[in-house]
């Protein structure tokens, strides 16, 4: 009887969500942008978050308690960027390493191991601390912390050493505020990367139904959904802002984490070429 309930009760509760859903994308009901970015800004700062940590990706919190599970997701994206930079060509030792939202050091203890220098970009303070941690307990001392507001992210412009071989983001996008947020970090990260270098982005997709557009409201309730695109739209999104869109690698389901939805696209900075002068 009481697991009944608890059943009738998930299922109302579920119905409700999608019903408050399809009424707010139908009726275009959305926050300003402001107010995202504001909300976005006070969650990944907030220290009193029981689930803060696991979704920053800090080891040994929550599902991370699983150290397995932490090491195995930084090891699937080196993995991923390997295959990628065989690609184009790319090759270590790369002289500087950018990740746009580092986390606790998931991805950074492994990548750390190929650069000069590892800079990590996060709008938490605790967040960078907890990188630096994780890279000095795996040996590494070429961590550059990177602090950013979310209300400017443009800031990382003057605060990243210099020019990028590599601009990693994974678990990010589908977090940031908005899509077209999502657009001016892309902007960035093209002016970051260095000419011949590579971004390897990962986003959220939406398959063109209303369970995986962009919500545009209710920051923390809708976390992980507030920025998805099409696929082709980000292809075409990239090339806008300078990139050359490579290869893009689907994961429509990550067991490790209980997400779906996944596309990790490379992106090349192409190499100018000189105007040849005229006679």
């Amino acid at each position: 009887m009481i697991r009944c309930t608890r059943d009738l009760v998930w299922n109302f509760r579920r119905a409700k969500r999608q019903a408050e859903l399809l009424l707010r994308q139908a009726l275009r009901l959305n926050q300003s942008p402001t107010k995202l970015i504001t909300d976005s800004q006070h969650y990944w700062n907030d220290a009193s978050n029981k689930i803060l940590k696991q979704n920053s990706h800090w080891r040994g919190d929550g599902i991370f308690a699983d150290d397995s599970r932490w090491l195995t997701l930084g090891r699937q994206h080196l993995r991923l960027y390997q295959d990628f930079a065989r690609a184009v060509n790319l090759e270590p030792p790369l002289k500087r390493i950018v990740e746009w939202g580092c986390g606790g050091g998931m991805n950074a203890v492994h990548f750390g191991h190929l650069t000069r220098e590892f800079c990590g970009i996060d709008i938490s303070a605790a967040s960078l601390n907890e990188c630096r941690k994780q890279m000095t307990a795996a040996g590494l001392d070429n961590f550059v912390p990177v602090l950013v507001e979310a209300s400017d992210p443009e800031m990382a412009l003057t605060r990243v050493p210099g020019p990028c071989d590599l601009l990693l983001s994974t678990y990010v996008f589908e977090l940031l505020p908005s899509p077209e947020y999502g657009i001016r970090v892309l902007r960035i990260a093209f002016e970051l990367v260095a000419p011949g270098g590579i971004a390897v982005i990962q986003i959220k997709y939406n398959a063109g139904d209303w369970r995986t557009g962009s919500r545009r409201w209710g920051y923390v309730r809708n976390l992980a959904w507030t920025a998805t695109y099409r696929i082709e739209a980000f292809w075409l999104a990239a090339e806008r802002c300078g990139f050359t869109p490579k290869m893009v690698s689907l994961v429509p389901e990550q067991n490790l984490i209980g997400d779906r939805n996944y596309a990790y696209f490379l992106l090349l900075k192409q190499v100018a070429i000189p105007a040849t002068p005229k006679n």
